[in-house]
């Protein structure tokens, strides 16, 4: 019998209880932080305050609980509206949007390598998003496969910017300010290194510079292809 059918009351006695949804939120929260493997049936209880046979009450099992999560991270993920006449503009509010969702969970985007099972279902976002980005470049006079390229490279851009850059400084008091660690440098003063001495002495961009100077080399890639189909 579908797990749906066997939910129970959002409220008793005035209390909230458990519903899919709450499970659903405990989990991608868990698994943006630690990734999935940490998403087990006891720890998900145990972060929940119940036991874990009232989990299954609402679920069927823990792959319905990833199931659960990966739906709703993909449920926020909204890009603006896209304009062919605005391209530019329109690929970065894209890019930003991407970042905006994997930054918000960003360990859950390993969900590929800490799980030996794949999600049972494709979220619709996921495809509508895609061929939206795809349509845009189509209507500005890019050819398909060059469109599906620079989506390629964008999203393994965003996806690594948020891996590399973006959750350690969320996991640091102050974001780094130098290239190389001063201590680094120190360790090894015997090393014959003047170019990186000299890099390590300037000011690094902030996070959000730095991603704006990825997503400019994407859209330099497609305004290359629209030069050379002109």
């Amino acid at each position: 019998m579908p797990a749906a059918s066997r939910r129970r009351p959002t409220t008793r006695k005035g209390r909230p209880v458990l519903t899919r949804e709450i499970i659903a939120a405990q989990a991608l929260e868990m698994a943006g932080k630690e990734g999935f493997r940490s998403v087990t049936m006891r720890a998900l209880a145990a972060e929940l305050g119940v036991t874990v046979r009232a989990l299954y009450n609402y679920v069927e099992d823990r792959q319905d609980v990833v199931d659960l999560a990966l739906s709703r991270m993909l449920d926020s993920w909204t890009p603006p509206p896209l304009h062919p006449a605005a391209w530019e503009e329109s690929v970065a509010g894209y890019a930003r949007s991407l970042r905006e969702l994997y930054r918000r969970w960003p360990r859950a985007l390993l969900v590929s390598l800490d799980e030996n099972a794949p999600p049972t279902s494709v979220h619709p976002n996921r495809l509508l998003n895609f061929d939206r980005f795809l349509q845009l470049l189509l209507k500005i006079g890019i050819a398909l496969p060059a469109a599906v390229e620079a989506h390629r490279h964008l999203s393994l851009l965003v996806l690594s910017f948020a891996l590399v850059v973006d959750r350690p400084v969320a996991h640091t008091t102050t974001e780094r300010s130098t290239l190389v660690p001063d201590t680094w440098l120190a360790a090894h003063a015997d090393l014959d290194i003047p170019a990186l001495r000299q890099a390590a002495a300037l000011p690094v961009p902030t996070a959000d510079t730095q991603f704006d100077q990825l997503v400019s080399v994407v859209i330099a890639q497609i305004r290359s292809h629209l030069d050379a189909a002109t």
